[in-house]
């Protein structure tokens, strides 16, 4: 066999090459190919492990140090917005404290109102102060909690402040609006069989409860002493009323005795300090000449069935006026642009209407002889000179079914009697409500007040003194009573703390 590219001559070991089974093999000098050593180096990957999982251990460590470092930074970063919150929150809590500690000051206006205060909490620790300059204070508040990086580390401390305005104004007393007010210094206010009511009462003297009568107002506030009898009694052992305060002692059956259960006196606060509150002293005078309507201002439309007064004399000329008569009328007030100022008109029927605006005076008695039920819509303070007479079952209210559904925020009627009368004819009494009357609206009457039989009010009564009958009823009103042109009331000086607007910063 000849072998191409090999030589024919010679023998095959001069080559260097020897056959075997299988097949070439390597003789006394061996011949490798360039490309098979260069596959055997290849394949051969002893010495290349050890530096290779070092490489990875080296990288694995370093990941490892980056995600411990993230994850110990970012926790770090909560805990330190953590405490900022908490001392955010300490400081807004000062700020709160800076404006009750001035609304309830003394005197807000002192420079020394808001002293710098430290409160400890657990927390942490806020503090507080205000400064004043003019009439405008400046309330901070500061609030510190520990550094969560360390114990050498800075406290977190925030600090939030704002404004206030600190203005007096002089505004009417409605406090005794809000009460049966009966200014009677000397002799005893009795009040005797089934005399039932929820409105406050404030007596400038004695009070006389005899048979089973039941006050279960909020607040009793007496200038003198209780006399207690029978099965009479304030409040109860299963509902006591809120506040009970008397100047003088308590007395059962003639005996004095401790001012509670001994002498049937049950309420939540029982003192010797109620508020000291004058009766207002209405100007009759006055608003005779500048009422809305009356003798010095006549209709602008329509008129009032024989007109407000007779001689252009404050002397109850007019007699008694009957605003409720058989037949309707309109008497109404414009301004200079044609809107209604005041207005009194009547619509009889079942029920009549009567409508009512403004500050409306009539130099007379005021009556009622269309005895049936009188629904009034508006807000009026009507003066009589003389006396109010509500006559026998004539209800006169806000709602058809007077009850407690009316509101006088929306319809109310408030009426002064100015007892203008000679004692010749019974100056005693000012304001007179009959029998088996419901009533809602107020009552001011400067002289004294007599409720008969049956009879029920709802709304405050102020008088000089009051004769209160058998089964009659005194309802607080649904809403207190606010204050009206017209209405007589002391004026008092109101200091009041407000936030300056845009003011806050922190």
């Amino acid at each position: 066999m000849r072998v191409m590219g090999l030589p024919t001559t010679g023998d095959a070991t001069t080559l260097g090459l020897t056959f075997t089974a299988e097949g070439f093999s390597e003789g006394a000098a061996v011949l490798e190919s360039p490309l098979h050593a260069v596959r055997r180096a290849l394949d051969d990957e002893r010495g290349l492990a050890l530096p290779f999982a070092l490489g990875v251990m080296v990288i694995l460590s370093a990941l490892a140090a980056g995600i411990f470092t993230y994850v110990t930074m970012n926790q770090g970063s909560a805990r330190r917005v953590q405490a900022d919150q908490k001392a955010y929150g300490l400081a807004e809590t000062g700020l709160s404290y800076a404006f009750s500690q001035l609304e309830t000051a003394a005197d807000p206006y002192s420079p020394t109102s808001v002293p710098s205060t430290a409160v400890t909490l657990p927390t942490g620790t806020l503090t507080y102060v205000g400064v004043l300059s003019g009439t405008t204070w400046t309330l901070t508040g500061t609030g510190t909690v520990a550094n969560p990086s360390g114990p050498n580390a800075a406290s977190v401390v925030r600090t939030v402040s704002a404004q206030a305005a600190v203005t007096a104004s002089t505004v009417p007393d409605m406090r005794p609006w809000n009460y049966l007010f009966v200014d009677q210094p000397s002799g005893c206010i009795t009040m005797g069989n089934s005399v039932a009511m929820d409105v406050a009462i404030y007596v400038r003297g004695n009070l006389c409860l005899t048979n089973n009568s039941q006050i279960d107002s909020p607040a009793v506030h007496l200038l003198g002493s209780l006399y207690v009898s029978n099965s009479a009694q304030i409040g109860s052992a299963g509902n006591p009323i809120d506040e009970f305060a008397a100047t003088g002692a308590c007395h059962y059956s003639g005996s004095p005795v401790a001012c509670g259960p001994p002498s049937h006196v049950y309420a939540g606060a029982i003192g010797t300090n109620p508020p000291v509150i004058a009766k207002p002293t209405p100007n009759l005078p006055y608003w005779y000449t500048n009422a809305n309507l009356g003798p010095q201002s006549s209709c602008s439309s329509g008129s009032f069935p024989g007109g407000f007064d007779n001689d252009s004399t404050l002397n109850v000329s007019r007699g008694e006026i009957d605003l409720t008569p058989a037949s309707a009328y309109n008497c109404t007030k414009l301004d200079g642009s044609g809107n209604v100022v005041a207005q009194i008109a009547w619509q009889p029927g079942s029920p009549g209407t009567l409508t009512i605006k403004g500050v409306i005076y009539f130099d007379a008695h005021l009556t009622w002889s269309n005895l049936n039920q009188i629904q009034y819509d508006g807000r009026a303070v009507i003066y009589a000179s003389g006396q109010v007479r509500i006559k026998n079952n004539a209800d006169i209210c806000g709602v058809p079914a007077c009850d407690a559904t009316w509101d006088p925020r929306i319809d109310l009627l408030v009426f002064v009697a100015g007892s203008l009368i000679s004692a010749t004819s019974g100056a005693a009494v000012g304001g007179d409500i009959g029998n088996h009357v419901t009533f809602q609206g107020a009552l001011f009457v400067v002289n004294d007040f007599d409720l008969d039989n049956n009879t029920t009010i709802w709304g405050p009564v102020i008088t000089r003194s009051a004769t209160i009958d058998n089964s009659s009823l005194i309802h607080a009103p649904p809403f207190p009573i606010e204050y009206m042109q017209g209405m007589p009331a002391a004026t008092q000086t109101v200091v009041s703390v407000d936030p300056v607007q845009g003011s806050y910063s922190g």
